[in-house]
Order: C-alpha cells, then structure tokens, then sequence
C-alpha cells in the first residue's frame, strides 16, 4: 500500500467527518448559503413570472381585456443570492395603454427562489434585509415609505415646466375605460416632460433599441409613471431625479406594446402596486375630476374648469397643494366687454388683467376702496380674488349658497 499524501490525508478526515455527522459536517452542510450564478438565470425568470402573473395577472387581463399575457423580466442588479429587476406585462398590440409593471427582489434559498413584488409589505422586508450593492439604503427607506393619508395633497406637479401651459386628453383609465381611472394623457407646450416629484427613476422595457417606460417612485408613498417618451434620460436605474428635471419628449413611442395616436406622455399614478384614481386629487395646483364616461374629466381651480382638447391654458402651478378656496361669484360686465382686475381696491391702482360677462372668480376677502358704479349699483367695496387682483363689487354677485367673504 502507497503511503497517504497529505491531500489523501485531508480527503479521508474529511469523508469521515461527514460520516460521523460531526459539527463540522453539518455546519459544511447546511449552514453555507445557495449562491446564485448565470446558471440560475432561467429558474429566477420563471419564478418572477409565475409571481407577476399571479399577483398582477387579474389587473393586466382587466386594463388590456385579453386572456393572454406576455411577460418580460429585466434584472437590474445581482450579488449572491440575491437579484433587484422590473418585471413587465406587455401591452397587446392595438390597446392604448401603459404597461403594467413592478420591481422585484429575488432571493435564491436552498428550497429555491423567493420571489416579492414592490407594493407589498415582503417586498419592504426583503429590501430591508438585502445588501446595499443591490437595494441601496435610500431605496431601503423609500420602498418602506407609508401609504399617504387619505385627503392630504399629492404634492404633485403637473409633468412640464412650472408656470407653463400644456392640455390634456381628459381623466381615463390605464388602458381607456379601464377601473381606477389613474391616467391622464397631456400635450402641447414645449413637449418636454419632467418629472411631477422629486424620487428613485426606474427604466422598463429597456430591451430592442427602444426608448423605455419610465416611473419615479416619489417619497411620500405614490409612483408616477411615464409612457410614450423619447429621446429620455440617459439617468440609470435608482438614480435621484428632482422635481421638474426632465425626462424626455411626448412621442408615439411603444417599448412595452399597445398603440398611441398623436405625440403625448401618458402619466399614471400609482401606489405601490395599486392604480389610484385621480379623482378629487390636487395635481398641479388643480383638482381633477371624472366625466360621465373616459376622457370626460376636467381639471378645476378657483371655479375655472378645463376640460380635455383646450390647448394650452392648463398652468403648471407646481407641486404646492390646491389653490387657496374662497367664495365663488360670477362676473358681471354690464355694458363693456370685460371689467378690470387691478392691482388695488380702487381705480387708481394699475389694470393687472380682466374678466369677462359671466366668468366665475373666487373672492377671498373685501376690502373698501373708490367708489364704482356697475350693474349691482355704487358701491365703495372691492372683491379681492383668491390668485390675486381686486375687482369691483359693483360688478360681482356672490353665488347663491356661498359664504360672504371676510373683510381683508
């Protein structure tokens, strides 16, 4: 017999601990995690899948109204065991819709994958507990934010230059006439879109040369979402994108399917993985309001509506709640074209715009000031309007059933 190397001595030790079942075996055993390697690539994929058809499958057949479902999986990032990606259902061909999408965390266990969805509370806890080369600790912070109470503002802008004029399409659906009707589709302006809050960008559909859908997971506990764009960012996954920076261009684009008629950004608001219905929501400096049916809505702020197809006096009043409530009145012009909004309570002030026969306005306070005659008499008061300028009352009729405004 050839005496033992020490190799061979090394190798016989060690089938004889494992034998023995010693502490050492076992901790060899079952102590050491899976690692996850390109080996592992198509069980993660199909374990994603099965996970978005089966928590996202009701909605996308819903949105889409098709029984088939084709689904895409983009890992983002990966370190051992773990994977961070976004998930996709395509839109089919001919439907007018934004996709629906979630970000992953894949975790690769002896028993196989563990596959959670953002929105969900395992998906807080595995990015919790994920190392930061995958789920960086704003991202950690961020995808445990709360849910936003119910009433308080979105904080929201509209998706273009503060100040600035764009229209819209009218409140709809994800996919049109789709249930919660989250969407609205906005053009005109410059065509830039920028983002509506401050957040984390992530990029879908990224694959086939194709500009990608974009989302911004926001702070306070919404997601906005971005769909036809080109010319985007060039900004990577989880990067910090402030309020207003721009995100690309209204376009036609379709990375992720579906159809889209006339260049405009088709915005989305979600919460986590739920749609959110922007009705009563302040976005902007307006509330926004459902019609009868889908693209029937209107945006509304100090008695002034805007419905879909008005181009281009929807204002970007910025992210600061709605604009401030008073009484509302009704302008009456008498014999002139239009009456003078000025910069004071009297006629000595300068001429800062005007209304015309029957506008409606909302009045904050009154003040006194020069004497007017108008339709309603002569009167010494003036109305104070709620976004600025005073306008006689000798020309103004407090609704009826409003409040008489304060004195200022």
């Amino acid at each position: 017999m050839q005496p033992l190397t020490p190799l061979s001595r090394y190798r016989g030790w060690l089938r004889g601990a494992l034998a023995a079942g010693t502490l050492l075996g076992a901790l060899s055993v079952a102590a050491l995690p899976a690692q996850a390697g390109p080996a592992d690539e198509p069980a993660m994929r199909q374990a994603v899948e099965r996970t978005l058809i089966a928590q996202r499958g009701e909605t996308a057949r819903a949105a889409y109204a098709s029984p088939a479902l084709e689904t895409m999986v983009e890992p983002k990032r990966r370190q051992r065991n773990w994977v961070f990606g976004g998930a996709i259902i395509r839109v089919p061909g001919g439907v007018e819709a934004s996709p629906v999408t979630a970000l992953f965390l894949a975790e690769k266990t002896r028993a196989g994958w563990t596959v959670s969805l953002e929105g969900t509370r395992e998906f807080a806890t595995a990015a919790g507990r994920a190392p930061e080369s995958v789920v960086d600790a704003e991202e950690k912070a961020l995808f445990s934010a709360p849910a936003p109470l119910a009433g308080t503002p979105t904080g929201l802008a509209l998706p273009w230059e503060l100040n600035k004029g764009w229209a819209h399409w009218g409140v709809h659906g994800n996919s049109g006439t789709s249930r919660p009707y989250n969407s609205i589709d906005f053009y005109g302006g410059d065509g830039k879109v920028r983002a509506s809050r401050a957040g984390k960008l992530y990029r879908f559909c990224t694959s086939g040369g194709q500009w990608p859908y974009l989302k911004v997971v926001h702070d306070n506990g919404y997601t906005t979402g971005y769909y036809h764009l080109s010319s985007t960012t060039t900004k990577g996954d989880g990067s910090a994108i402030a309020l207003g920076e721009f995100l690309g261009d209204i376009d036609v684009q379709l990375p992720c399917g579906g159809r889209a008629n006339g260049d405009h950004v088709h915005w989305t608001l979600w919460q986590g993985d739920t749609a959110i219905a922007v009705q009563g929501k302040d976005i902007g400096g307006w509330t926004w309001y459902e019609g009868s049916q889908a693209y029937a809505g209107y945006a509304e702020r100090n008695g002034t509506k805007i419905y879909g197809n008005s181009c281009c006096n929807l204002v970007n009043y910025g992210a600061g709640g709605p604009a401030p409530t008073g009484s509302a009145a009704t302008v009456n012009s008498g014999t002139y074209s239009s009456v003078n909004v000025r910069s004071g309570p009297g006629t000595s002030y300068s001429v800062i715009g005007s209304h015309a026969h029957n506008d409606v306005i909302q009045v904050a306070c009154t003040a006194s000031g020069s004497s007017v005659t108008g339709p309603y008499g002569t009167t010494s008061v003036w109305d104070k309007k709620t976004d600025g300028g005073y306008i006689s009352a000798a020309f103004v009729k407090i609704n009826t059933g409003q409040p008489a405004p304060p004195a200022c």
